[in-house]
């Protein structure tokens, strides 16, 4: 990726009108954050007024307040955010995506695409019944394709109570940044590096907890101890996961889980490498109280496209160390 001191001259000249309507922005939410004080402050004080001649009058005091906060909110505030928010992502976040990848296809509303990957990953056994998808990110970062989004999965499940009364509860499969990228090499089995939390908190004994049960999937046990605490290895091919998993390789994806500070789970099937990093940080979202043209602004957004779309650096998948069939 590029060095920042070569994408800033290039974006700083562009964003000038985008800076434009981010102050025209914080300057109206401040109005309307003020008009809203008023708004209810006139609401209270014309209901408390009216409270000793009527009920009703009380009751219309307080519903014609509601509306008028809710208005103001909406077109002074939720309303403006929001245009600014579209632009933010489609001027300075695509022009800065563009600045570090060869190819990039940058959509702010996300692409059912990435949907397919995720459900070839293997890595999720539980069938979604919704899907949020976000910032998805199709590039190419040298020889290596590489896809990006920020996606939740969720399942529905449906109780009924002893008096009949059914109830819907949502619940998280996965949210975070999922990420596929070609790793060249046509794989013969399946291998999955997950996070280790029986060997955290139990130690090696966790390890016959760890084997799985009417499954083609075999326990795969490595020789880097810090490795193996952090991650369980399972393969359908013992040999070719211990070939996939250089040391060099499971260095990197062990910073990588650090530089994340978070659940970190891979899957290596189909000649990719799927990647799915649970955090509830959102990315790519503008701040209005940064100026854009500010290099702390450009630094922080250039760090959250690190994270996404550094994963070719940071497990060296350009290093074409082998070839597909």
């Amino acid at each position: 990726m590029r060095a920042i001191e070569q994408i800033l001259p290039e974006l700083t000249q562009k964003l000038g009108p985008l800076e434009q309507q981010r102050q025209a922005t914080r300057s109206r939410r401040s109005r309307g954050t003020l008009i809203m004080l008023a708004v209810l402050a006139c609401g209270l004080a014309w209901t408390i007024a009216l409270s000793r001649f009527a009920i009703w009058a009380t009751v219309v005091g307080g519903i014609l307040t509601m509306i008028a906060l809710w208005v103001t909110y909406t077109h002074e505030l939720a309303e403006p955010y929001e245009a600014f928010r579209k632009q933010f992502k489609r001027q300075f976040i695509s022009n800065l995506l563009a600045a570090v990848a060869d190819e990039v296809r940058y959509l702010p509303d996300g692409d059912r695409q990435i949907l397919q990957d995720y459900q070839h990953s293997e890595l999720f056994t539980t069938e979604p019944d919704r899907e949020t998808i976000e910032d998805s990110i199709f590039a190419r970062i040298g020889q290596t394709d590489l896809k990006v989004s920020e996606l939740h999965t969720e399942y529905k499940q449906t109780t009924t109570d002893s008096d009949g009364k059914t109830q819907t509860k949502w619940h998280t499969i996965f949210k975070g940044v999922f990420i596929s990228a070609d790793f060249h090499k046509d794989f013969r089995g399946k291998t999955f590096v997950r996070c280790d939390v029986a060997e955290k908190n139990f130690g090696r004994f966790a390890r016959m907890l760890q084997k799985p049960i009417f499954s083609d999937l075999q326990l795969v046990q490595l020789e880097d101890p810090d490795f193996e605490r952090e991650f369980v290895v399972q393969s359908t091919d013992q040999i070719e996961a211990r070939y996939i998993l250089s040391p060099s390789l499971m260095r990197r994806m062990f910073e990588l889980k650090e530089r994340f500070g978070s659940e970190v789970e891979f899957s290596f099937l189909r000649s990719r490498v799927h990647i799915a990093i649970s955090t509830s940080r959102n990315f790519f979202e503008p701040r209005l109280g940064k100026s854009l043209e500010d290099p702390a602004t450009l630094r922080e957004s250039l760090d959250q496209v690190s994270l996404c779309m550094g994963i070719v650096e940071d497990l060296d998948l350009n290093t074409r160390i082998w070839s597909k069939r």
